[in-house]
């Protein structure tokens, strides 16, 4: 019998024994339901065991191992924070795994200059893309770090393709995440090989998206400290995670930092221009063929790749156009559309006068823009809170599952209300070329009320004291 497969013994054609393969010499007996023989063989030698016995003692062991596990977890955890507050430095490591997920700059200079830390920037390997994305992801964010002078390492070699460990190679005392999908991670660098370090976590992302999508999960449940940027964010979080949010703090995004800096002075990253012009951003996702109807699905790039270049070119003369796609939708359409096509696609973006495609730094690209035009819900907040017009192209075949802030955010939006060719067109013409901005006044309200300062802080003010109160003061 091959591994799984399963033989009945009957009696009165009613099936009295079961005897399920294990192995190729190990065999489970059952009478009936009931768990009877554990047969085991080794060479010449044959164990048989009662099954339920043997079950039961399995189940016995692995629930006191998990019990001193979570001992030993604890203790190791309650050293490290024994060591800061003797005094010594500890080993704090702020994780990034793409383009656009680093919101860390402002929180990195403060511990910094806090002599009781030792930051460490680690550009994770994400597993849902292939090696030579990873690769990519990982150069791309390397290079946008490296010269502000962060102490990085990358998880993978990017000219070896060596996989690098943190425990081995780098063995923190504090992970800081800022992703919560599991299949982000390798199963070396996820929380649960981690259990005995201190823990937390910030979205990459301002959460907008139905909340039972983005904070239940098991890492989001499992950090010390999940630092949320509202009270909406909070008060979800009591209603739907596991732990009803007995770990989260509110603090602000530290996205939005740049906000607040004075001496924040962009860089201009646009194609100079024979005379000045509109700027407008075009962001799309990627999803296009989600089959669970209570998942979300923004698919208007398929409907509009090739108007986009389309209404590009038509107004060359007062627009130029930055394309920022989701990360994953140029591994979506090699699949789909093959790599040569996808290639010429993406050239056409990034040689047109007018266009090009652009992956790095969102704060220097949002301040130094007019509009945007996405179905991109991690942008939907962080552009608002530039207080710059939005189209939203939801298309008659799109999902959006919002929570309770995405729904008051998402009343800021310019929306289509018949043809979306046409309502596009419309918005550039009236609303960023001719700057009729009708929404600019209650957006501009939105932003005041639920932007500003917390605690009169930035967010990275409030996660670098949130941590200094827990490493001080906190229990694990």
């Amino acid at each position: 019998m091959n591994p799984g497969q399963k033989h009945y013994i009957k009696l009165f054609n009613m099936r009295l024994l079961k005897i399920k393969a294990i192995t190729a010499n190990s065999f489970d007996v059952y009478l009936f339901f009931i768990p009877l023989l554990s047969i085991r063989t080794s060479g010449r030698k044959t164990n048989i065991n009662f099954l339920f016995i043997q079950k039961m003692y399995e189940s016995i062991k692995k629930h006191y191992s998990k019990i001193f596990n979570a001992k030993k977890n604890r203790k190791s955890k309650q050293e490290i924070l024994q060591r800061f507050r003797n005094g010594e430095k500890v080993k704090i490591c702020l994780m990034v795994q793409r383009p656009g997920t680093w919101c860390f700059d402002y929180l990195y200079k403060l511990l910094e200059q806090d002599s009781r830390f030792e930051p460490i920037v680690f550009i994770l390997p994400d597993p849902a893309y292939g090696v030579e994305a990873q690769l990519e992801y990982i150069d791309l964010v390397y290079k946008e770090l490296e010269p502000k002078g962060y102490n990085i390492i990358k998880g993978r070699d990017t000219t070896t393709k060596k996989f690098v460990g943190i425990r081995k190679d780098i063995n923190p005392d504090i992970f800081y995440y800022t992703d919560f999908g599991k299949w982000h991670y390798h199963k070396e660098n996820y929380i649960t090989y981690f259990l005995d370090k201190i823990s937390f976590l910030t979205d990459y992302g301002f959460s907008v998206m139905d909340d039972q999508f983005t904070c239940i999960f098991e890492l989001n449940n499992l950090v010390n400290l999940y630092l949320r940027p509202t009270i909406f964010h909070k008060t979800m979080a009591e209603r739907l995670m596991k732990n009803k949010g007995s770990n989260v703090v509110v603090t602000g995004s530290p996205k939005l930092d740049t906000l607040f800096d004075k001496s924040f002075k962009p860089t201009d990253i646009w194609k100079p221009q024979e005379k000045p012009k509109k700027r407008i951003i075009w962001s799309p996702h990627h999803s296009a063929s989600e089959k669970n109807p209570d998942q979300w699905m923004m698919d208007s790039f398929y409907k509009l790749y090739d108007f986009m270049l389309e209404i590009a070119e038509k107004y060359k003369d007062e627009v130029q156009f930055v394309f920022r796609p989701h990360p994953i939708l140029k591994s979506y359409l090699e699949k789909k559309w093959g790599s040569y096509i996808t290639k010429q696609y993406y050239d056409k973006w990034a040689k047109g006068t007018n266009t090009q495609y652009y992956t790095g730094n969102i704060n220097d690209l949002f301040a130094t823009s007019d509009a945007m035009i996405m179905d991109c819900l991690s942008f939907m907040a962080e552009y608002t809170a530039f207080n710059k017009p939005l189209f939203h192209t939801a298309t008659d075949t799109c999902r959006i599952k919002l929570n309770e802030f995405g729904e008051i955010l998402y009343k800021n939006f310019y929306t289509p209300t018949n043809n979306l060719e046409e309502n596009i067109e419309n918005f550039i013409q009236d609303v960023v070329i001719n700057g009729n901005d009708y929404k600019k006044e209650q957006r501009t309200q939105f932003v005041q009320q639920y932007f500003g300062k917390i605690n009169g802080k930035t967010a990275s003010e409030n996660i670098y004291d949130e941590i200094i109160k827990f490493l001080e003061k906190g229990e694990v």
